[in-house]
């Protein structure tokens, strides 16, 4: 990759670093999900830097900071949302080091004086009152060209069904059951992640019913639900996490992870709150385990909301 693109289009060199040579502390390369995480992180990082006139090549620890005191509106204390995005700024940083696109790593002392939370993490999610903010959002509209119609039908689908990013890229035309009185939707296993049929959440049902129509009588070469061209390629995951920011602020939101998870994670609270054992809720989200679900539960006490 050339260096030059973290000049031009750093969230492009960013998505293609992470795919191409990034790995974790294992030294294993991140799985599909992570870098999708990674790419919106690193959007909203990258963001701030510009609303400053700054660069992925010129931010000092003093722009951290005051990145921080801006990510404090979004998350509570005590959770790991600070000490992640520090790896993250720490790990490209380097990065930037070793091809000489900086002289220093302004993360590296930051960083060592960092420490991870004793407590367990609490998940990121939308309130009550903005999970329906964002429903509202995913409805109808007359001016909605097929790329729109296509990106509001995503974030539909990940906020009414609580796909993950990685398995919404390999939803066929035929896994979305949008004829009978309950709309379903067939995810394939995938991963670790279950195999299992979910019923779509009433709120999307126009959007994905009118969605599932146009898709259906399109020409295109190829199966996928969700295509980038004409030509029927799979969407790309930084196009996925663009789809929940626009929404996002379409809906005048904004949260510490704006990624897909965000949506899954509002969807499995959602169900939990509206009765939803651990177990119906864990195989809703294809969850082999009940951890996940468990600590959702938990943000459902009056002092844990969110968003």
């Amino acid at each position: 990759m050339s260096t030059d693109l973290w000049l031009s289009d750093p969230e492009t060199a960013y998505s293609e670093w992470q795919r191409a040579e990034a790995t974790g502390a294992d030294r294993r390369a991140f799985a599909d999900q992570s870098v999708v995480q990674h790419c919106s992180m690193f959007s909203r990082f990258n963001d701030f830097l510009l609303a400053r006139r700054q660069s992925v090549t010129t931010f000092g620890s003093d722009h951290i900071q005051g990145f921080f005191d801006e990510l404090a509106n979004d998350c509570q204390p005590g959770t790991t949302t600070r000490h992640r995005y520090l790896k993250l700024i720490d790990r490209f940083a380097r990065h930037l080091v070793a091809i000489e696109l900086r002289a220093a790593n302004p993360a590296a002392e930051m960083l060592a004086q960092e420490h991870w939370p004793d407590e367990e993490p609490t998940p990121i999610y939308l309130s009550e009152e903005n999970d329906k903010r964002l429903q509202a959002v995913c409805g109808l509209t007359n001016s909605e060209s097929a790329r729109d119609l296509r990106n509001t039908a995503i974030v539909a689908l990940f906020l009414s069904c609580g796909v993950t990013a990685a398995e919404l890229s390999l939803l066929r035309v035929q896994d979305l059951d949008m004829e009978g009185v309950r709309p379903s939707l067939l995810v394939q296993k995938h991963g670790p992640r279950l195999a299992r049929r979910v019923p779509v959440d009433r709120f999307a049902y126009d959007i994905l019913r009118v969605y599932h129509h146009v898709r259906t009588e399109s020409m295109c070469p190829t199966e996928w639900l969700f295509v980038a061209t004409s030509s029927g390629k799979p969407m790309k995951p930084d196009t996925l996490v663009k789809c929940v920011r626009i929404a996002l602020r379409r809906a005048g939101l904004s949260a510490s992870d704006e990624s897909p998870r965000l949506l899954r994670n509002t969807y499995g609270r959602r169900h939990i709150a509206a009765g939803g054992t651990n177990e119906q809720v864990s195989n809703l989200l294809g969850l082999s385990s009940h951890r996940t679900v468990t600590r959702l539960r938990l943000t459902l006490e009056p002092t844990s909301i969110v968003g």
